[in-house]
């Protein structure tokens, strides 16, 4: 069953997909990458002032791995640090810093950790919840460092097959509040192909992953998928899946 709703979940995101981005799904991996630096390269001609997102999760991991040979040194990689990233997550950045050189690496917070607070006005996990705290720890303090960073472009590695929204996307998308624009060079590659690219490259991974987590946030939004035909984002909570059109439009990438 799990494995029916995951075929028909993909199948939704493949439909919502613009034509000019589905044409690239079915392209092979080495294709996949030709692509993807084909729009970085575009992105850095285009916006000279552009900074790269890293979450520490796989197509964070493989966005980061493609574009450092053809970035600047100074270009800022922006690690959103919630306060509330798994332990491992928070090694497993500290190793990818230090091991690729990251020289510009930049961990932007929120101001104050307001998870309690937020539990108590509106109830843990619900929509309201999730909104307001995903907005004032991950959300605002991205839309800081662009602004303080005086970034004209954010690269970001979303995928359209995951999300629903997400699929919608384009390949150079303008945002507001601050102005900029949000670039997806792996908006056209499926969980399968990050998964062969990581391989054939020999990269490690955050360790969750082989404990059964398929997709990574905050701990309070985050559960293992225990079933392996389960969706990629099965983890993330149905609350998370359903307001993510509003979190989308604050600014969520």
């Amino acid at each position: 069953m799990a494995k029916d709703f995951t075929k028909k979940r993909i199948g939704v995101c493949e439909e919502l997909m613009k034509p000019e981005i589905k044409q690239y799904l079915e392209l092979p991996l080495d294709e996949k990458v030709k692509k993807t630096l084909e729009i970085i390269k575009e992105a850095l001609e285009k916006y000279p002032k552009a900074g790269l997102g890293f979450s520490g999760g796989t197509d964070s991991l493989v966005l980061l791995h493609i574009a450092l040979p053809i970035c600047p040194p100074d270009m800022p990689i922006i690690f959103v640090n919630t306060g509330h990233q798994f332990p491992e997550t928070y090694k497993f950045i500290e190793k990818i810093k230090k091991e690729w050189n990251l020289k510009n690496f930049q961990e932007v917070k929120p101001e104050e950790d307001k998870v309690n607070k937020f539990k108590e006005e509106v109830g843990f996990k619900t929509a309201e919840f999730t909104e307001k705290c995903c907005e004032y720890h991950k959300i605002n303090p991205l839309k800081k460092a662009i602004e303080d960073f005086k970034l004209d472009a954010f690269i970001a590695g979303i995928r359209g097959v995951e999300h629903e929204e997400r699929a919608k996307e384009i390949f150079f998308s303008p945002r507001k509040n601050p102005d900029h624009i949000r670039v997806h060079p792996l908006l056209f590659w499926k969980s399968e192909d990050v998964l062969e690219y990581v391989k054939k490259e020999g990269i490690e991974c955050n360790p969750l992953y082989a404990q059964g987590y398929t997709s990574l946030g905050c701990v309070e939004c985050t559960e293992k998928n225990i079933d392996p035909n389960a969706h990629e984002r099965a983890g993330r909570g149905v609350v998370r899946e359903e307001v993510m059109e509003r979190l989308r439009e604050l600014g969520y990438t």
